[in-house]
C-alpha cells in the first residue's frame, strides 16, 4: 500500500494507494477528524466485490495501527472505500467505517462487521 498526497480533488487515490485528509475537529473531539480513503474497480460480480472492499478497508485500519505514532491519541479515524469515477460519478461511497483506536484494531482483526454503504451495487452489476 502506497500513500498519495495530494490536494487536487481532480487525483483521486485508486487501490493499492490511498490518501489522507485530516482537520482539527475540537471542541466535538480530543483531536482530528483523520479521513483515509481509496477508490476500487468492480470484481466479477458483487460478493467478489463486496470482499474485496471490506479487505481493503481492514488494510488501512491495520496500516494505521502500524503508524499510530504519527497520530495523536483523541484522532477518531474514518475509512472510506468507494467507486472511481470511471465507475459512477455519483454516491460513490460503498465503505464507510472507523472510529477510535479500539475501533480500528477490531476492524483489523475482523472482528468488527463492516457494512457496505448505501445502495453501492446500483447500476454497477
Amino acid at each position: 500500500m502506497k500513500l498519495v498526497k495530494s490536494k487536487s480533488p481532480e487525483i483521486e487515490p485508486e487501490w493499492d494507494n490511498f490518501s489522507i485528509d485530516s482537520l482539527d475537529f475540537r471542541p466535538h473531539r480530543d483531536g482530528n477528524l483523520v479521513n483515509i480513503f481509496s477508490t476500487i474497480h468492480p470484481k466479477e460480480n458483487a460478493s467478489e466485490t463486496q470482499n474485496y472492499a471490506i479487505e481493503c478497508a481492514r488494510k488501512l485500519a491495520a496500516w494505521i495501527l502500524e503508524h499510530r505514532n504519527a497520530f495523536g491519541d483523541g484522532d477518531g479515524f474514518q475509512i472510506i472505500i468507494g467507486w472511481s469515477k470511471e465507475v459512477r460519478a455519483t454516491g460513490r461511497q460503498i465503505v464507510r467505517t472507523g472510529g477510535d483506536f479500539n475501533d480500528l484494531q477490531a476492524i483489523a482483526s475482523g472482528t468488527k462487521e463492516i457494512q457496505m454503504h448505501g445502495n453501492w451495487t446500483a447500476n454497477v452489476f
